[in-house]
This record gives structure tokens, sequence and C-alpha cells, in this order.
């Protein structure tokens, strides 16, 4: 197979991790949707010799833990890319996480293939025995892709640290479970990978930007969940493979682990991983939960559905407020034309908003003001109005925002930006935090909702 550029390969587990602080290119970020593609034992076989690379190759001892093997496919992928993959998979610790969610170890090697566009996708895939049909849609709209032991992915889907985090952690995941259970469902093997992909995810972003990311996966459930498009949870992975999938099925196999994880206990995962090697699937779930997929399907949806007509019972913001900043922070609810003014303290403050849209912060209050923003359903601002107007680029500064989105009682921050007196956004990003002030957590309250006890979940 040509076209193999670099390989490398490291041991991971027990190895201190390795800080590196690059960032991706672009802030723009979701959670990767990936296919763990389950093909016959002929197909794995191809995969491992396609793989090999005529690079330099080291290794770790054994004892520090499986090797993960990186190389390249196709054009274009320097060996500093390589090199960045190892450094994040160390700081991010992909394969002692798993090892501790699942309860057993890779116990060979797995390679991971880094492609750089789609061309070199689909050929990478057909390479691996997966159909022409299958790679030209994977290619199309999936963000990484595991054959037994060897997973691709692909750069120009994943283009930061985020994204990366959560595809590799969520690919390397199938690996383990490829390695050790021969029979396992779509929505047990995605449901555990995606949640390890978020647990990676987390583990290197800013707290209230991944809060708002499963937030806003969960609410794409429960708009399916609204339209009465709801489907089991299924067994094969036909729908996903061919793109005949009418939402993201991962997403939901997700939630149903989650609903699991919180329900029964983090823990519980591994029990149910260890009658999964012996037993068939629906045998291991009754030994290890004491009621049928039938039966926890239908628990299961049934919350989904208390959730999805929660109405929204307002949140509480924890605000961060460097001394740096002098003037007057307005909270504008949704629906409302008017902004809550308060006096900025340096110092966490917190601030509530009922879902009547009453603000109250244990700031001091300075009144309320008409809002040049018009009232917006399903949309909260947070506005500061500097006490002393500075000038970016030039140009005078006018205040700042930060956005917070409102759908399904669920309260999400969306983005941040300063304006100018000729940019009225300068500088967008979806960090929570401009000019001094940052919003530190987003607390719903809504505390019989079970979405945010599915959710916290991922805390476990």
């Amino acid at each position: 197979m040509g076209g193999l550029l670099a390989a490398s390969l490291v041991g991971l587990g027990a190895i201190g991790a390795i800080c590196d602080g690059a960032e991706g290119p672009f802030g723009v970020h979701r959670q990767a949707a990936s296919v763990a593609y389950r093909g016959k034992e002929v197909k794995a076989a191809s995969a491992s010799t396609s793989s090999d690379a005529d690079g330099v190759h080291f290794s770790l001892p054994f004892f520090f833990g499986p090797p993960v093997k990186i190389v390249t496919f196709g054009s274009g992928i320097p060996s500093s890319q390589v090199t960045h993959i190892q450094n994040l998979l160390n700081r991010v610790n992909s394969i002692q996480r798993i090892r501790d969610f699942l309860g057993v170890r890779m116990n060979h090697t797995a390679t991971i293939v880094l492609v750089k566009n789609a061309a070199d996708y689909q050929a990478e895939l057909r390479q691996l025995g997966v159909s022409a049909g299958d790679a030209s849609s994977l290619s199309e709209d999936s963000n990484g892709f595991t054959l037994g032991s060897t997973v691709v992915i692909p750069l120009f889907q994943n283009p930061t640290d985020v994204d990366l985090a959560n595809v590799l952690t969520h690919e390397l995941t199938h690996v383990d479970i490829n390695q050790h259970i021969s029979n396992i469902p779509s929505w047990m093997n995605e449901g555990m990978a995606v949640y390890m992909g978020m647990n990676g995810q987390k583990a290197i972003e800013n707290p209230v930007d991944f809060a708002s990311d499963e937030k806003q996966d969960a609410e794409d459930i429960l708009q399916v969940v609204q339209s009465n498009q709801l489907v089991p949870l299924t067994g094969s992975e036909a729908a996903i493979l061919s793109g005949q999938e009418t939402y993201d099925y991962e997403l939901q196999d997700w939630l149903a682990v989650c609903y699991l994880i919180a329900h029964y206990g983090k823990s519980s995962i591994q029990t149910l991983v260890r009658h999964l090697e012996s037993e068939n699937p629906n045998q291991a779930f009754y030994d290890t939960y004491g009621e049928t997929v039938s039966a926890f399907n239908a628990q299961f949806t049934k919350a989904l559905k208390q959730s999805a007509s929660v109405a929204s019972a307002g949140a509480s913001l924890e605000i961060s407020i460097s001394p740096s900043y002098h003037g007057e922070i307005f909270v504008q609810p949704p629906n409302q034309a008017v902004g809550h003014g308060f006096k900025a303290e340096p110092g966490t403050h917190h601030v509530t908003v009922t879902a009547s849209g009453q603000v109250q912060a244990d700031l001091p209050p300075v009144g309320t003001k008409k809002s040049k923003i018009p009232a917006t359903p399903g949309t909260m601002y947070v506005s500061l109005l500097p006490q002393r107007f500075g000038s970016v680029d030039g140009q005078k500064l006018l205040d700042a925002e930060m956005e917070i989105q409102i759908q399904n009682g669920l309260y999400t921050f969306e983005n941040a930006w300063e304006e100018l007196e000729n940019n009225p956004m300068y500088d967008p990003s979806y960090l929570p935090e401009v000019l001094g002030v940052t919003i530190t957590a987003i607390h719903d309250e809504a505390p019989n909702d079970p979405i945010l006890t599915m959710l916290n979940a991922e805390n476990a």
C-alpha cells in the first residue's frame, strides 16, 4: 500500500502525561460521530498488513501497557502531526481511561491511521475491505472508523484538539471492545464509545463549553422524541454504515449508557463487559441489570419523553470577575427587551434567572435599561458595559456580549464577542470569557429533569 509517510509506536497507560498546549486552528467543535465497523475476520486480517509502514518504529516495554502504532496514509501529513497525536493521547490518558471504564485492557497493538482528506479517507477504508458504497458514505460524514484493532482518523474532520481527544478515545474504546467481545449490539458498542469519547473531550475542554456541548447533543435527541421519530435501541450498525439513519443514533446510545451509569453506577459497565465476554448480549444484560433489554428500553424511552416535556425552570450562572474589569453587567432574559444591570465587583458571583424572567445577583443592582438586542425567544444575553471605553485595533470598544441558548429547558453557552465602533462582532470566541469576565458554570434549575441525571453520569 503506497503513501505511508510516517509511523511511530507509543506505549500508553502508565506513562506520565506529556503536556502539549497546542490548540486546533478553529474554534467550532461538536462531538465526533464515528462508526465501529465490525467486518468479517478476513477483513480484519487484511487491515493488519495494510497499515504497516516503512518508517522508523520504536516501542516501550510492555509493562507500560499495550502500544499504539501511529501511521499516515496518503500525502501532506508531517511527522510533527504524528508526534502531536502521540502527545495528545498521553495528555488525555486515553488508554488508561478506557481500561478503567471497561475493566479490561487492550491485549495487543492498536494501529491509528491518519488521513488528511476525503479522497485518502475513502481510499484507506477500501484498503481495509470496506465496500465502495460504505467507504464513500463514511468518508463524507464520519469523524472516525474502527475495524478490529485498526483506527482511521480523518484529520480534516477533526480540526481541534478537543475533536481529536473525543474521536481518538472513542475509537480506541472500540478497539478494546473488539479485542474482548465477539458479539455486542450496536447500541452498547456505540454507547460505551461515545461515553468515553466525551470523557476524553472533557479532560481538556473548558468545563462550561463541554457542558454546553453535551447538553446540545442531548437536545438533538429530545427533539427527535418530540417529533415522535425515536426508534428502539438497535443491535445493528447497518443503517449507520449506509447513511440511512434518520438521526444520530449514537447520541441515543450514549444517553442509554448514561442512564445505566446514573441508575446502576459506573462499575456496572465493567460487570456488563465481563458477562459479554462469555454470554450472548441479552443474557449478559439481564445478568448485569436484572431486567431485559426491552424493559430497559421502555424505561429509558419514558425518561426521554418526560425530559422532552419539561419546561424551562431557569438557571443560575457562576461568574468570575477580574479586577481588571470596571463597569456594569447586564443580563437580558429570553423574550425580554430590557437588561437587568449590576455593578461589577471582583471575585466569584452568582446570577439567577427564573423561568418568569426575574434576575437576581449578589452584586449591587443598577436598574434596567432597554437593550439594543431585541427580545429573542430561547436566547439570553450577558452584556458588559465598561466604565471607560478603550480601543482595540484603533477602534473604540463599545461593549461585549455572551450568548446563552435555552432549548428543552437546558441552558447552554453559545459564544462571546466584543463590539467595536465599526465592527459589531469583533473577535468571536467559543470560550465563555470576555473583557476579564468569565462564566465558570451554568446550573439548570430543573432537579427533576431526567436528562440532567443522565448527563451527570459523565461526572461519575
